[in-house]
């Protein structure tokens, strides 16, 4: 059997709208310590203040233009994840899947290094992918989880890729 898949991640419905959410949650929490209840909390306008510029921060943050990747697994395990944008791609080699990358059934986070470059993550939400594309891509990953760096402290939890040696 072979774990090579190719997986086009487009950006996530899901996380924009969680992200407009926490950022409107954080101007009504803004707005509620500013103007409902200044005499309740200790520096009631500093505490508004950056409550709203968090709150605008992250709904801008929903707002900017999000980039598509691709994963690359080959049938030998290597792993390549490349940013289509015109911010072009990391450099070339094939990325390395560090521990700490876990598999939930709505969400994907993996954290991955290329040779000579700092560690990056990439969050994978079930609706950036199709549904095969999805399951593929879990096998995968689980499969190149367990054979690379098993030995380098990763927690031992049932939803981690990599597993310390017990």
């Amino acid at each position: 059997m072979s774990i090579a898949v190719s997986a086009l991640v487009r950006p996530s419905r899901i996380q924009r709208f969680v992200w407009g959410g926490w950022g409107l949650a954080l101007l009504a929490s803004a707005l509620a310590i500013g103007l409902a209840a200044p005499g309740h909390v200790r520096l009631a306008p500093l505490v508004a203040a950056a409550l709203a510029a968090a709150g605008s921060a992250v709904l801008g943050a929903a707002l900017l233009p999000s980039k598509t990747h691709r994963i690359d697994i080959s049938g030998t395990g290597a792993l390549r994840v490349t940013v289509q944008q015109d911010v072009g791609s990391p450099p070339e080699g094939n990325a390395v899947l560090l521990p700490g990358s876990v598999v939930w059934p709505m969400l994907m986070v993996l954290r991955h290094a290329a040779p000579g470059t700092g560690p990056r993550v990439l969050c994978v939400w079930r609706d950036s992918v199709d549904a095969a594309v999805w399951r593929a891509l879990a096998v995968a990953l689980a499969v190149v989880g367990r054979r690379g760096h098993a030995n380098e402290g990763c927690e031992d939890t049932t939803n981690s890729l990599q597993r310390t040696n017990s």
